[in-house]
């Protein structure tokens, strides 16, 4: 059992000396590096090509569901604030028809994707009613064989919902569901925005409810909120601890007011609002706090950000070697690609990645005339999968064995990396990580600095 404050070992200095932001890495290479010119046509090719090559190969189905009756400042994902529920329904019209595109070009081409999860995320998908939750399941029917599903996923703003709308969900066939906490101290809450009690959310995790849903129950966690301090997040914790979700996801707040306006009333405290946003080493600090309280409540770390029970199936993925990360967090690996339905959503087909259009407008015209919404793609080169599979190995497992890379590229991995084994010898230096002939070990106190050394192995930037 751990007992000690994990935070006493966050070294300032340390965390001065390497302040820089890097990517998160969900996908490689970052989609902001993604080229417009990659467009509806090659979405076909990708999606014809992968149905072809790995026909039985299971896939995921990810359905974006933008709307928000509420705008929560620390918010970075896509996002349509309305209080207006017709924008929703005709949002669903368009839905469809990009369903009905996908099933007329499946059936032109006699394809038939093995989709053996399906999640469906927001924003709030919790704001369908459900006859709108109704009609989407029955459509997707076109698509999917709701009997070849392993696993049905929802993200559930615990505001939206009550045990009756649980047990609906349940007869829907979730069996997953993932509930958006961020924090419960009621200063933090209040200053991104997001009121809730935690004692809303015990009451939609009595036992009777947490049989409906046999995949697990799912809790996402901030750190880095305006107000946070370690006597504040440590409460929270011990709580989360007492609730006990099978996994937590616990990401560092991205904030980024350039491309999201609101995040900055967090920073200057507009609206009445006063509060404050933890820096860099702060930050580390509550994590390491959070981390302790997890770990001596019989968690395991699973990756650079999530957090499982010891039964859960991402904790057996470890240990299998087969944990696998991407934008919705870690997965036990049972699929790789992606398939994704809506607004700014992502489409991972083999060697391709896609994203949906951002823009409402753009994505109601594509559809209307028939055409896949695809704003931007890429193509991954021989060159984007080493080092793709290189980050992610890093990322997930905080270790790297060179001849695992070697052997599925046929490449001499201290050659091809000659220079970023160099660049990784100054961290080594400082005591983060450990480089030997063969292998990289990141150790513990290295931990939080994994995103950064994963930027070593970025050609890109």
């Amino acid at each position: 059992m751990i007992t000690d404050n994990l935070s006493k070992d966050i070294n300032k200095d340390l965390i001065k000396k390497y302040n820089d932001t890097t990517f998160m890495y969900t996908e490689y290479p970052h989609k902001s590096l993604w080229s417009k010119k990659f467009g509806e046509k090659d979405f076909r090719a990708g999606l014809k090509n992968l149905c072809e090559c790995k026909d039985n190969d299971p896939l995921m189905l990810y359905v974006h569901i933008p709307f928000c009756s509420k705008q929560c400042f620390y918010c970075t994902c896509h996002t349509v604030i309305t209080k207006n529920y017709q924008r929703v329904k005709e949002y669903l019209n368009l839905i469809f028809r990009e369903i009905d595109l996908l099933h007329e070009f499946l059936n032109k081409n006699s394809l038939i994707p093995n989709i053996k999860e399906l999640h469906i995320g927001g924003g709030s998908p919790t704001i369908l009613n459900k006859q709108e939750f109704d009609l989407l399941i029955e459509k997707l029917q076109l698509i999917v064989d709701f009997k070849n599903l392993r696993e049905f996923s929802l993200e559930i703003d615990p505001r939206e919902v009550d045990k009756e709308r649980m047990r609906y969900y349940h007869t829907s066939g979730i069996n997953r569901v993932s509930f958006g906490v961020q924090d419960f101290d009621l200063n933090v809450q209040k200053a991104i925005n997001r009121v809730q009690s935690p004692e809303l959310i015990e009451e939609l995790l009595t036992p009777d409810m947490r049989k409906y849903f046999s995949n697990g129950i799912n809790f996402d966690i901030i750190c880095g909120l305006p107000n946070q301090t370690k006597e504040s997040i440590k409460k929270t914790f011990m709580r989360i601890v007492e609730m006990s979700p099978d996994r937590i996801c616990f990401n560092y707040l991205h904030y980024s007011p350039k491309f999201s306006k609101h995040q900055v009333v967090m920073h200057d405290g507009r609206n009445g609002r006063p509060s404050k946003l933890p820096d860099l080493f702060e930050k580390k600090m509550l994590f390491g706090e959070a981390l302790g309280v997890l770990l001596n409540g019989g968690y395991l770390r699973i990756g650079y950000d999530h957090f499982a029970k010891p039964n859960d199936d991402v904790a057996r993925a470890v240990q299998k070697n087969t944990l696998h990360w991407n934008a919705l967090g870690v997965t036990s690996g049972r699929y790789h690609d992606i398939i994704g339905l809506g607004l700014h959503s992502y489409s991972t087909l083999g060697d391709y990645y896609f994203q949906n259009f951002l823009e409402l407008r753009d994505y109601e015209l594509a559809v209307t005339n028939g055409k896949f919404p695809i704003h931007r793609g890429h193509i991954l080169n021989r060159d984007d999968k080493i080092r793709r599979d290189v980050i992610k190995t890093l990322r997930n497992f905080f270790f790297l064995n060179y001849v695992d890379i070697e052997e599925k590229y046929d490449m001499e991995f201290k050659e091809y990396f000659k220079e970023e084994i160099v660049a990784l010898a100054k961290f080594s230096e400082d005591g983060l990580l450990e480089l030997s002939d063969n292998r990289i070990i990141i150790n513990e106190l290295g931990y939080q600095f994994t995103d950064l050394f994963c930027s070593v192995f970025d050609s890109y930037i």
